[in-house]
């Protein structure tokens, strides 16, 4: 069988919002069981932002009509939930809105008329929400959110006045199509390839998607292989980061435990020196006038540092 790490990843075409994909070649089976996890996972684990509610000056609840506004205000949330929203950062972001109408002329207002703090981007700006038939004001306040998957309206929100909370659809990701096909490995024909085809919102790319699902696919693998008592790569990467913060505990060598002559023993212990570590800050100038340390005895000193990779102070 071939081996699970020589399969490829080419991509066959990608823009901006759709990217097609062909991976492999995979032992039988495999194409199936790779291809369902990632389409699963980029459905429904990719994270995004979108508005989870709105607020419109003169409207109570979102079966509402305005006198002045072509559409009911249904209509309008309805077209809110078709914009795609960038959100920069993991804080919820308002955005307003105010667009006054002309009398006897019909005024177009779109997702471009948003004035949008700068961490809220408007992927396509050109999506018209509403039609203004008189010289109304709208104004209107949405709330940004990230999110992952499918939220149900915060009825909560309601016991402010006005505000209407909306379900909402975080993923970026809004299609995945999956095809099986065989391919040949030398005169084996039998190996799996899988033709993928992803199409987003434009707030992030096909590839991006790809990339995140696997991401997820690969944390949640080296978790198991941990907990199962294996060896993850990931859980190698984590400890030698570990260990590299961690500050490395410094040997003792006890005085009492080496072999010095009894002249140099008493005069580093009458100096309080225990541990021959402490003495790598000390100067020549200053160990050479301890009580006791004569010439002979420093120079038997400076050998047993030099044995230890240990040195005095320059």
């Amino acid at each position: 069988m071939i081996g699970l790490d020589l399969f490829k990843i080419t991509k066959e075409q990608e823009d901006a919002k759709s990217g097609k994909y062909k991976i492999g070649p995979l032992p039988k089976g495999y194409g199936v069981t790779i291809s369902n996890t990632l389409r699963r996972l980029l459905l429904s684990s990719i994270p995004g932002a979108a508005i989870t509610a709105v607020k419109i000056d003169g409207v109570k609840h979102e079966y509402a009509t305005m006198e002045g506004l072509q559409e009911d205000v249904l209509t309008m949330i309805l077209k809110l939930k078709e914009l795609s929203i960038k959100l920069h950062g993991n804080e919820k972001r308002i955005m307003k809105l105010e667009v006054k109408g002309k009398k006897g002329k019909v005024t177009e207002v779109s997702a471009n008329d948003f004035d949008k703090p700068a961490e809220v981007e408007i992927i396509n700006p050109d999506v018209v929400i509403a039609h203004l038939t008189s010289d109304i004001t709208l104004n209107m306040e949405a709330t940004v959110e990230p999110g992952v998957g499918y939220a149900y309206p915060n009825e909560e929100l309601r016991e402010e006045l006005g505000l209407i909370p909306l379900d909402a659809i975080y993923s970026p990701v809004k299609k995945v199509q999956v095809e099986l096909s065989k391919t040949r490995v030398g005169k084996e024909t039998n190996y799996d390839q899988i033709d993928l085809t992803i199409i987003t919102d434009g707030t992030v790319s096909p590839s991006q998607a790809m990339l995140k699902a696997a991401e997820i696919y690969d944390s949640i693998a080296n978790r198991m292989v941990d907990l199962l008592g294996g060896d993850s790569d990931m859980l190698k990467e984590m400890t030698k980061v570990e260990e590299d913060l961690e500050p490395k505990e410094e040997k003792r060598i006890l005085i009492g435990e080496l072999n010095l002559s009894t002249r140099l023993s008493n005069a580093l212990l009458n100096a309080g020196i225990t541990n021959l570590n402490d003495l790598t800050r000390y100067r020549l100038d200053e160990v050479a006038n301890f009580r006791g340390m004569g010439k002979k005895s420093l120079g038997e000193l400076q050998e047993v540092l030099a044995a230890n990779n240990l040195s005095l102070m320059d």
